[in-house]
């Protein structure tokens, strides 16, 4: 264990976890009441937050703590936090949560104060920031102490993670209430406290004040968070996603010739090509189709095989909007090359799309290709679909119907994570595998039907699935990872077909009171193997 900061009277180890490697934190402005703590568990880092000695006395910080897990534990933002265990004993309470490898946004600036001149990185911050918001506000909570201290960026990427949940406003707890003067709203500062969504978009206008005092379009967005009035604000983060959105197509639309330009260009390389001989095309050559309704940005995956993948719209370009229908296959230099991918992140946060048509040409979706799009309702993958990467369909949060084909024959990890619309799905024949988080936070989720394929279910896979009541576990299933089911608080039935008991360590916590039923003649197997023993178990019915 790594002793920072020994000097302190209040460095002790928190006793949940002394048996893992501990480094003290050097606290910040205001942290009196608390210790922080950077904990090594398993090989991964995780920001330990804990009330000091002299407070583990006091209801009201406990309170607080408590409130600040609940709700953290039930956000479903990459651009927030995500908060783990919360420990409440006489010698102890304290929050566990992902530590964070970066800086504060107010250190960042003073590090690079040149970096949010550039408008696509300040576009990146705020729409990030109201991502973060919007799920926050989704869940009837306020942040209302919104500062450069509170909002992290990533060593990796500098993406937005927003942190200190402790003071968050929500309707059950009026009196923990916190703010920082300097980007207080009105209703703040006067003493009304007659807070709501437009409170947190005052900040987010004193925020963007100082990193965009020259940016003409930014100041007209500050103008309107900074309004005395809340009713003369935006009147949601929701409001300002959209404004970004159609920003950027407006700032498409300056290029409307472009496209003419670029028909021009083509034909005369095409008479050029037909007069001086054939040249060849480059794997990993991008270009841009223009001739179906939408404009696609495509890259060629191998020219041998005349394949190609849909790719991310740049930034000046023309956004991905309302109904995508991705062709089965495209020209490009007098050539036919066949849609057979989708590439990772090619249509992430597009939050315009409401509806997309996958063509039967496509075998791959590769890491975040769809996530966040916010208003996809349904999902038809097609049945030539082999091959999902990780979180291809994360915090699709309208989405609820999805027809997963038997060709696809592993769920990737995180593949519907957030996804609380989501009430019902069953897998093909064929399936073998689930992996981590798949399913995790799937509120919404009610009905999953496993096929008899499955082999593997991995960690996490149906974390807080809030409305999951009974779940059967087909007979070939020989691994089960750990975590399966916590806060799934109405579970109230497994069912497990296997004969042999699958390998486990822990699947449930202990707001689980339910049964779980295995083969009568597999009962005393079950008894006596670890992980299964300490269950509730009971035979099922012989039909």
């Amino acid at each position: 264990m790594s002793n920072s900061d020994s000097e302190s009277s209040f460095f002790k180890v928190p006793t949940s976890h002394q048996a893992e490697t501990v480094q003290r934190l050097k606290p910040g402005t205001g942290s009196r009441q608390h210790a922080f703590y950077k904990v090594c568990r398993d090989g991964a880092y995780f920001f330990l937050k804990a009330l000091n000695p002299e407070f583990l006395h006091l209801t009201f910080y406990r309170e607080i703590m408590r409130k600040e897990h609940a709700l953290g534990a039930s956000l479903h933002s990459e651009y927030i936090v995500a908060y783990h265990e919360f420990t409440d004993t006489p010698d102890e309470c304290s929050v566990l949560m992902d530590y964070v490898s970066g800086t504060t946004l107010s250190d960042f600036v003073k590090q690079q104060p040149e970096y949010f001149a550039r408008p696509e990185h300040l576009r990146k911050l705020l729409r990030q920031l109201c991502l973060a918001l919007h799920e926050l506000h989704s869940h009837q909570a306020l942040h209302l102490d919104l500062k450069p201290s509170n909002i992290m960026l990533t060593s990796v990427n500098n993406d937005v993670r927003l942190i200190d949940l402790g003071c968050c406003y929500m309707d059950a707890r009026p009196d923990l209430m916190g703010q920082t003067a300097t980007y207080a709203a009105p209703e703040q500062r006067d003493g009304s406290y007659d807070v709501d969504a437009r409170t947190d978009i005052y900040a987010v206008g004193k925020i963007l004040e100082e990193l965009a005092p020259k940016q003409l379009f930014y100041q007209k967005i500050v103008a309107r968070c900074l309004k005395e009035r809340k009713e003369d604000r935006f009147q949601s983060v929701e409001e300002l996603l959209l404004l970004l959105d159609e920003q950027k197509s407006s700032v498409s639309r300056a290029w409307l010739l472009l496209p003419a330009l670029l028909l021009l260009l083509l034909a005369l390389l095409y008479n050029w090509r037909n007069n001086s001989g054939r040249f060849a095309i480059a794997d990993g050559t991008e270009f841009v189709d223009t001739t179906c309704l939408d404009t696609f940005y495509l890259r060629v995956v191998s020219a041998a095989d005349h394949s190609a993948a849909v790719i991310p719209a740049p930034e000046d370009g023309f956004p991905y909007v309302k109904d995508i229908v991705i062709p089965e296959s495209v020209t490009f230099r007098g050539e036919t090359f066949y849609i057979r991918e989708i590439a990772a992140n090619a249509f992430r946060e597009c939050s315009l799309i409401t509806n997309i048509h996958i063509p039967p040409t496509i075998t791959t979706i590769n890491n975040s290709a769809l996530r966040n799009c916010c208003r996809i309702t349904g999902l038809y993958l097609p049945p030539s679909l082999c091959n999902l990467y990780y979180e291809p369909f994360a915090s699709c949060r309208s989405l609820t119907n999805v027809s997963w084909p038997a060709s696809a024959t592993r769920v990737p990890r995180n593949c519907f994570v957030a996804c609380v619309s989501l009430r019902a799905i069953s897998l093909p024949e064929g399936v073998v595998s689930i992996g981590q988080d798949a399913f995790a936070g799937c509120d919404s989720l009610e009905d999953i039907q496993l096929p008899n394929t499955i082999q593997r279910i991995d960690r996490g896979v149906f974390y807080q699935c809030r409305s999951l009541r009974t779940i059967t576990l087909p007979s070939r299933v020989k691994v089960l990872g750990e975590y399966l089911f916590y806060k799934c608080e109405s579970l109230e039935e497994i069912k497990v077909l296997a004969p042999e008991p699958p390998a486990v360590s822990t699947i449930v916590d202990s707001s689980f009171h339910g049964v779980v039923r295995v083969p009568a003649r597999s009962l005393v197997a079950y008894q006596n193997t670890r992980g299964w023993s300490k269950l509730n178990l009971q035979p099922l019915s012989e039909e």
